[in-house]
């Protein structure tokens, strides 16, 4: 969390300078543009004072000499035009990435990064999106709630059936979970796949476990599955991110786990998955 808040702060400082050189620029071209203007006038209106007696060869090289100059001038005009232009993308970029990092949904939740034991999400609600009938924690935080009912929809329209099986989940719900599996599995293959308490995404209401009709095991064979696919290739844009990725285990202290999405905003799951990262990579 500190080495974001240091990354934001660098970037205000970045954003500021960007802006000043931004205006100094605007300066300096309008400065020159004052001065092809300048130098148009006087290439037309100049020789009104030429002396009658100059030979034609004389003010053909006057000529000359004025259109070399506008050129060098134009030329310089079009340079500063480009730097304008790369730092206008420089500044659009950086305060893109100010958006991310100002996003109440960019949490980091894992072993370093855990919850505090009393910790509700103020604004859960019953997610409408539809669950597996014995499921019990089908609340999710408010606008998780609204992704998850809105990328359903989506999905039934290209003929996914994709079905909830884990919304919130508390923390003494999560103690209970990973204490019982402590004891039937031991503690490399709970701590492979159960986060501790404090430690689940879950506690937070923007994490949710999916399926589908024709799949309804927690396991990694989900991924055969076209709802799967379906997910894996849509999820961002409903502001979801596929959590817990294949070859990533070492990072996010997990195994894979083809069923857990996590709510990051569109802004975020958008540069996430375009990007091929995973969300410690923006903290780090």
């Amino acid at each position: 969390i500190i080495y974001v808040k240091i990354l934001y702060i660098f970037m205000k400082f970045v954003k500021e300078n960007i802006m000043n050189n931004i205006f100094k620029k605007l300066k300096i071209s309008l400065v020159i543009v004052g001065i092809v203007v300048g130098v148009g006038y006087l290439a037309n209106n100049g020789g009104n004072n030429i002396e009658k007696d100059n030979t034609n060869e004389s003010i053909n090289n006057s000529n000359e000499s004025i259109n070399n100059s506008n050129e060098v001038l134009l030329s310089k005009l079009d340079k500063e035009i480009l730097q304008y232009e790369d730092m206008e993308s420089d500044y659009k970029e950086i305060e893109r990435l100010e958006n991310i990092l100002n996003n109440e949904y960019f949490i980091l939740i894992n072993r370093e990064n855990k919850l505090a034991e009393d910790y509700i999400p103020s604004n859960l609600k019953k997610c409408e999106a539809k669950f597996l009938d014995y499921v019990q924690d089908n609340n999710l935080e408010n606008a998780a709630a609204d992704a998850v009912k809105k990328m359903f929809a989506e999905a039934a329209k290209d003929g996914i059936s994709l079905v909830g099986v884990s919304g919130y989940r508390s923390y003494g719900v999560q103690k209970e979970l990973y204490d019982t599996r402590m004891k039937q599995s031991g503690k490399e293959r709970t701590r492979a796949y159960t986060a501790e308490p404090g430690a689940s995404e879950h506690q937070s209401g923007l994490a949710i476990d999916i399926l589908c009709d024709e799949y309804s095991t927690l396991d990694e064979g989900f991924e055969n599955t076209d709802a799967f696919r379906w997910l894996n290739e849509n999820c961002y844009k409903y502001g979801f991110i596929l959590r817990y990725l294949k070859g990533k285990e070492d990072i996010t202290g997990y195994n894979y786990e083809p069923w857990h999405f996590r709510y990051v905003g569109e802004d975020v799951a958008s540069y996430i998955y375009k990007n091929n990262l995973i969300l410690e990579d923006l903290y780090r």
